[in-house]
């Protein structure tokens, strides 16, 4: 398993999903619900994932999809902790419990692991 390579999947997803929740605060009646945010990128975080992993395969194909969901997933985590919270999150008066007792982080760190395997399976593990 290439660890580098799988981390910087991670980035490519995290930065999309952080630029896609920017572009969702700004929308008129979109910025309003956080629930409406949520929903939305419960679907865009599938194809962010898939550019993740399709990055990742174009070099090495015999790592399991759910262990690089999973790294890619963490990776997305640490750089929540480390640039998001601090610079969105807490400017806005929430803090590091109100953002990971949330369960829309959760759940989209779920979807991205399992677009990720998903996407491992049906692409290379069913070819054998």
């Amino acid at each position: 398993m290439n660890y580098f390579r799988a981390i910087l999947s991670g980035l490519i997803v995290w930065c999309c999903i952080a630029v896609s929740f920017t572009v969702l605060e700004h929308i008129p009646f979109i910025r309003e619900s956080q629930n409406t945010q949520a929903f939305l990128a419960s679907f865009l975080i599938i194809p962010y994932a898939i550019l993740g992993a399709s990055f990742y395969y174009k070099k090495e194909n015999k790592t399991s999809g759910l262990r690089l969901g999973l790294i890619m997933s963490c990776t997305a985590i640490l750089m929540d902790a480390i640039v998001f919270v601090p610079l969105v999150e807490i400017p806005k008066g929430n803090s590091y419990q109100d953002f990971f007792t949330n369960p829309l982080l959760w759940i989209l760190a779920f979807l991205n692991a399992m677009t990720v395997f998903l996407y491992w399976k049906f692409r290379y593990k069913i070819r054998k």
